[in-house]
């Protein structure tokens, strides 16, 4: 077998194709305009309504510990880098 012909049967694979943006349903992921204003608005309504009402049902540390990790857990993943 020449050089030649073993050059024409070793193929190289196609070019992959470039990554596709990340989506949400289809649709490019908002990252500012109302998307934000909503979480904002449900941030606040949690920590003025949530936080008095869990007081009222689990007491003062409880409270204070599951907002903490509740509203620290919804803001790192609004905030993530990435998404």
């Amino acid at each position: 077998m020449t050089a030649a012909r073993h050059t024409q049967r070793t193929r190289t694979p196609p070019p992959r194709a470039a990554a596709r943006p990340r989506t949400v349903r289809g649709r490019p992921a908002p990252a500012t305009g109302r998307a934000l204003w909503w979480k904002v608005a449900l941030l606040v309504t949690l920590v003025l309504l949530g936080l008095p009402l869990a007081h009222a049902l689990l007491g003062e540390v409880a409270a204070l510990m599951g907002g903490a990790v509740l509203l620290g857990f919804l803001l790192g993943r609004w905030t993530a880098p990435g998404r």
